[in-house]
């Protein structure tokens, strides 16, 4: 009998201890996983304000609907995830995007609007509703900028923290930084890393390739051809350093005092570029009813596109252009010029500027390449078109 006793004792025993080893990993899981979860996040955004959040943001807003580009290249699988409001929608910038985002991230539908198409349109009463833990805005966009001191202060009251970043006022020096600090607030270092890596692979090799060239052929980038008068230029800032990056001569450096400035059909004329960019912005309904702006982007197919530039490339005086003459003359889809997607623009830029070192250079492919790889969306569109007339 004592000897089935103590065995009997000896197996309770064995039991209770397996089961105090199971509790004791069970209470360290809990512990760790509270840990990790708890853990603070701590950005420096792009204009170098120190931000520390107690934990991987979960509940935010930010400025513009375009940005859920940018947001679907950090965490491809639910872009919208705790995304609680917007100044306005994504069909603003991206009209074709927003049905593929409806279908596939459905609680999109519910976020809700704070504002419309500008900065004194913001509600501060209706964000702050909301409650998020941080607002995300561009340091100059069509929301809020950084030098918005009232609003920051109203935020900060509310314990709201807001974070700063540019695709748009530096693009070519900010992009890659502002990719980082959307992946640091959502601890999702891991996706944007394949981008980025991608992205900066591309950079370096139009870098070092004209880094040697001595030629530097005269390029003007137009902003908007069709829906302005001509000619308003990109020079320092927005596209305008792509050009000197692709290693062109920007003509509207040496005049522009800005990002951007107004030129006139005359100075075109004078300076005559080797290479004309505009920014295709016009949509394809509108070039549809008639219009003469260029169009480019989701949904545009290519003889649509390559229509409506050669329409507004038609008058006698764009055809007195050398570069039009020589069918050098381009266009990139404008939305490039607030959006991480502006690798495109490099990759274009350097094959137009540069068509001897860059003969395989495809941005095109580029674009396909980064929704197939990158991005939880389809492309079917046209990114960039040149004349034939």
């Amino acid at each position: 009998m004592s000897l089935i006793s103590s065995g009997i004792n000896a197996k309770l025993n064995s039991t209770g201890q397996a089961l105090t080893r199971l509790f004791c990993v069970f209470i360290l899981g809990v512990v760790l996983s509270t840990q990790v979860k708890a853990a603070p996040v701590t950005v420096t955004d792009i204009v170098g304000r120190k931000v520390t959040l107690s934990q991987p943001l979960e509940r935010f807003v930010m400025s513009e609907g375009r940005y859920v580009m940018a947001l679907a290249l950090v965490r491809p699988g639910n872009p919208v995830s705790g995304l609680k409001g917007m100044m306005q929608p994504v069909s603003w910038a991206y009209p074709k995007l927003e049905k593929q985002v409806f279908e596939r991230f459905p609680e999109a539908k519910d976020i809700a609007l704070f504002g419309a198409n500008d900065q004194s349109s913001l509600s501060v009463e209706k964000l702050i509703d909301l409650k998020p833990e941080a607002a995300i805005f561009g340091i100059q966009d069509h929301g809020p900028g950084s030098k918005n001191k009232e609003l920051l202060d109203q935020l900060q009251a509310a314990g709201i923290k807001v974070i700063f970043i540019d695709f748009r006022m530096d693009p070519l020096h900010n992009t890659l930084p502002s990719l980082k600090i959307l992946s640091q607030l959502f601890a999702s270092e891991q996706y944007a890393k394949k981008y980025i890596d991608f992205y900066q692979k591309k950079r370096d090799h139009i870098a070092a390739t004209v880094a040697n060239t001595k030629t530097k052929p005269g390029v003007f980038l137009q902003a908007h051809p069709g829906r302005f008068d001509c000619c308003v230029g990109m020079a320092d800032g927005m596209l305008g350093p792509f050009v000197g990056f692709a290693g062109g001569n920007n003509i509207a450096d040496a005049v522009a005092p800005g990002p951007v400035s107004k030129h006139t059909m005359e100075f075109l004329l004078v300076e005559d570029p080797d290479v004309w960019i505009g920014t295709a912005s016009a949509s394809p309904d509108d070039f549809a009813k008639g219009q003469n702006g260029v169009t480019l982007g989701l949904g545009v197919d290519r003889a649509t596109a390559q229509k409506s530039l050669d329409q507004y490339l038609s008058s006698k005086e764009f055809q007195a252009l050398t570069a039009v003459q020589k069918k050098r003359a381009h266009a990139i889809w404008h939305n490039f010029y607030n959006s991480p997607l502006n690798i495109v623009v490099l990759d274009a830029f350097a094959r137009w500027i540069h068509p001897e070192l860059f003969p395989d250079l495809d941005p095109e492919h580029t674009m396909s390449t980064i929704f197939a790889q990158y991005l939880p969306f389809d492309w079917s569109g046209s990114a960039t078109s040149t004349n034939s007339r």
